[in-house]
C-alpha cells in the first residue's frame, strides 16, 4: 500500500489543530513511534496515512525520511506574517541563496510535489467557498525556509498569519479536509511548472494554476532574483535545481511580468538545457 506522512509540531496550534481534525475524520488509530511525540495511522483511499507529531519546530524536520518510508510528506503548520494577512497557503521549501536563517541548508531546495500541492490548493479554495469563508487569501507562497534535506517530495500547507487564525477551528477544518482529499484522490492532470518572480504571496502563479492547470513546484521570488543580480550564474544554478527537484518532470518555466535581461538569459539557458517551454 502506498504511504504518506502528515507531520506537524506538537507546540504549533495550527499544525496540531489540523492534525487532530484529520485524525478525527479518519478515525486514526493511535500508535507508539519512538521518534514521535504522538502518532496515529489510518487508511485514506488506497493509501496508508501516518499522522505524526514531533517536538521540533517544522523548519527543522530534516529527519523525516530517515524515520518513514513514505511516498511523500505533507507538513501542516502555522504561517507567520507581520502584515497579519489571513491566509491558507501551500508552498515548497528551500533556501535559494547563501542564507539559511530558518532551517535547511544554504543554496539547497527540497523535492517539490507539484500535483499534490495543486490538489491541496484547489481543495482549500473549493472547501472555503462552500463554507462561506471569503476573508482569507488562498494562495501559493514562494519557495522559502527549511527543511531542505528531505529526500522525498515535501509540501507545506499552512494557516496564517497570527495566533488568532492559527487557533481558528474553521480554518483548521478546511486545511484538514483539503489535505485528506488530496491524499485520497488521484492527483490532477496538470502542467508541472517552475515560477520566477513575484512577491511572497504568489498570486499570479496561483491564478495561472487555477485557470490554466499549471501545477507549481518551486517558485523563485523577485527578492531572490534581486539578491542574485550580480551573480547570474548562481541564478541559473537555482533555476536548474528548481527544475530537477520535483516529483514529476517540469515542463514549463513561467516568468512573472517584465524581467531584467539577466533573468531572461538564465531562464532561457535552463529551458534550452532541459527542453522546457519558457513563458514570458
Amino acid at each position: 500500500m502506498r504511504t504518506v506522512v502528515v507531520a506537524y509540531s506538537v507546540s504549533d496550534a495550527a499544525g496540531r489543530g489540523i492534525a487532530l481534525e484529520m485524525a478525527r475524520l479518519t478515525r486514526c488509530r493511535s500508535v507508539a513511534l519512538g521518534e514521535c511525540s504522538e502518532a496515529c495511522v489510518a487508511e485514506v483511499g488506497a493509501r496508508r496515512l501516518t499522522i505524526a507529531g514531533f517536538s521540533e519546530d517544522v523548519l527543522y524536520f530534516s529527519f523525516l525520511d530517515e524515520i518513514f518510508d513514505a511516498d511523500f510528506f505533507i507538513v501542516v503548520s502555522r504561517h507567520s506574517a507581520a502584515s497579519g494577512v489571513k491566509s491558507l497557503t501551500v508552498h515548497h521549501t528551500g533556501n535559494p541563496t547563501a542564507r539559511a536563517e530558518y532551517g535547511g541548508r544554504p543554496r539547497e531546495l527540497s523535492v517539490a510535489n507539484p500535483p499534490i500541492s495543486l490538489s491541496i490548493l484547489r481543495n482549500i479554495g473549493e472547501i472555503s467557498r462552500d463554507r462561506g469563508i471569503r476573508e482569507v487569501e488562498v494562495t501559493y507562497e514562494v519557495t522559502h525556509h527549511g527543511p531542505t534535506e528531505v529526500g522525498k517530495p515535501l509540501s507545506f500547507a499552512e494557516i496564517g498569519s497570527t495566533a488568532a487564525e492559527w487557533a481558528h477551528k474553521p480554518y483548521q477544518e478546511v486545511l484538514a479536509e483539503a489535505v485528506l482529499k488530496a491524499i485520497a484522490e488521484p492527483p490532477p492532470g496538470c502542467i508541472p511548472s517552475v515560477g520566477v518572480g513575484g512577491g511572497h504571496y504568489a498570486q499570479q502563479f496561483t491564478q495561472r494554476a487555477l485557470r490554466l492547470g499549471e501545477c507549481y513546484g518551486h517558485i523563485i521570488s523577485r527578492h531572490v532574483i534581486k539578491e542574485l543580480r550580480d551573480h547570474p550564474e548562481l541564478l541559473e544554478l537555482v533555476l536548474r535545481e528548481a527544475v530537477l527537484k520535483s516529483s514529476v518532470p517540469i515542463k514549463r518555466i513561467v516568468l512573472e511580468g517584465k524581467m531584467p535581461a539577466y533573468v531572461k538569459r538564465a531562464a532561457s539557458a535552463v529551458s534550452s538545457a532541459y527542453g522546457l517551454e519558457l513563458v514570458e
